[in-house]
């Protein structure tokens, strides 16, 4: 009872207000393991203001991020490294007689890929080359003649410029032979009338005579001369007709001889294209990929022996949904993130967007008139074209994977 009588005041004592924000103590309180808790707690509290605090800051954070960037970022995993391949294929049929390179070479342009035996080739070229050496000295030939012809039109007509001459003095004596028979008949006439009258003697009379008949006979003499003065003009004319009558026919001769020396420069040439066929180059540079060709191995016109794949010239088709490329243009900013190298940081720039859908080009096109009609969401293709940067590493191989993130944000000048 006397334990009962002391302890009831000490429970009738009031307790002590807490301090603010401190929680009530216990009855343990006073311990040393309900001081511990007590800092445990305020501690825990501590903590979780300051991460509740740090998570808002973050929050606000993406959603400014979001606002200013987010928002207009455009984002698609369906997109893949593109390059436009050349495949190589020999232009005529031989058996392959030495490869110049191997899987995973490099090649630039003009570099010897491989050599095709090409024996009739060879062959035809020199059958070509000697038909055109034959051309060559028919043409000659023909050129040759042509000069002789036009040598001998030029002596024809020197010949008759001789003969318009010596007709001409033909002409100017026959001329002179006219005036000296009238002359004489004149002077006959007057010393026949004088001798009629007794003033002349008869023998004056008869000199008077043979005068006049040798002046007669002189202008028949000269009239002659010159008809057959003209008779060589005739036919000096019908020599220079028929010199260029010789002369365009050794022209024509001349034009066929060239046309056969075209003709077969013509041969030669193509055999000659022929025969460098069996040098298969490469057209472009690149890198050599998917060789399928052996030595010993016949190739046919047109049979795959090999494709160049030119890495710097590689590019990005990211197929978008027709959802996302309402504001989407070309020339803005793309980021690109590959598959095979997570750390690389590549840039781009949309070069162009296709005309139609994916669908459209598909080997089957979509038909929407069917009654079993389900809408689905259509893919545009993007071309991006890749900074020279990325290029310049020769890691954008054809076939990657690519994740593309197009910024669409505009710009306002």
């Amino acid at each position: 009872m006397k334990h009962a009588l002391n302890i009831k005041p000490l429970l009738r004592q009031p307790m002590e207000a807490p301090a603010d924000g401190a929680e009530m103590p216990g009855p343990a309180d006073s311990s040393p393991a309900g001081s511990a808790i007590g800092r445990f707690r305020l501690e825990r509290r501590t903590v979780l203001t300051g991460l509740g605090a740090v998570l808002a800051l973050l929050a606000l954070f993406k959603i400014a991020d979001w606002w200013t960037t987010g928002r207009f970022e455009v984002r698609t995993d369906n997109a893949y490294v593109r390059a436009e391949i050349t495949s190589i294929s020999p232009r005529i049929q031989g058996y392959v007689s030495r490869i110049a390179v191997t899987d995973n070479q490099v090649v630039a342009p003009g570099d010897l890929l491989l050599v095709l035996e090409n024996a009739d080739g060879t062959a035809l070229l020199a059958e070509a080359q000697a038909a055109l050496a034959q051309a060559k000295s028919d043409a000659a030939q023909a050129r040759a003649q042509l000069a002789a012809q036009r040598n001998l039109l030029l002596s024809a007509k020197t010949q008759l410029q001789a003969q318009t001459n010596k007709l001409n003095e033909f002409s100017a004596g026959r001329e002179a032979a006219a005036a000296e028979a009238k002359l004489a008949k004149d002077e006959l006439d007057r010393d026949r009338d004088l001798a009629a009258k007794g003033h002349y003697p008869e023998a004056r009379v008869t000199t008077a005579e043979t005068q006049a008949e040798a002046a007669a006979a002189a202008l028949d003499q000269a009239s002659a001369a010159v008809v057959s003065q003209r008779s060589q003009i005739s036919l000096a004319r019908a020599g220079i007709s028929r010199a260029e009558s010789d002369v365009a026919a050794a022209e024509a001769a001349v034009a066929s001889a060239d046309a056969r020396v075209a003709a077969a420069q013509a041969r030669v040439e193509s055999a000659q294209v022929n025969n460098g066929r069996a040098e298969i180059r490469a057209p472009v540079a690149g890198i050599v990929a998917n060789k399928t060709v052996s030595e010993g191995q016949m190739l046919s016109p047109g049979q795959q022996a090999m494709s160049i794949v030119p890495v710097e010239k590689a590019y990005v088709v990211a197929n978008f949904k027709e959802t996302q490329v309402e504001r989407m243009q070309a020339g803005q900013p793309v980021e690109l993130r590959f598959d095979a190298y997570p750390d690389l940081k590549v840039t781009g720039v949309v070069e162009s967007l296709a005309p139609a859908s994916g669908a459209q080009f598909s080997l089957i096109p979509q038909d929407t008139a069917t009654g079993n009609f389900t809408k689905i969401v259509q893919r545009i293709p993007v071309r991006i074209a890749l900074s020279p940067e990325a290029l310049a590493t020769g890691l954008m191989r054809p076939g990657l994977s690519v994740e593309a993130t197009v910024t669409v944000k505009p710009v306002h000048s």
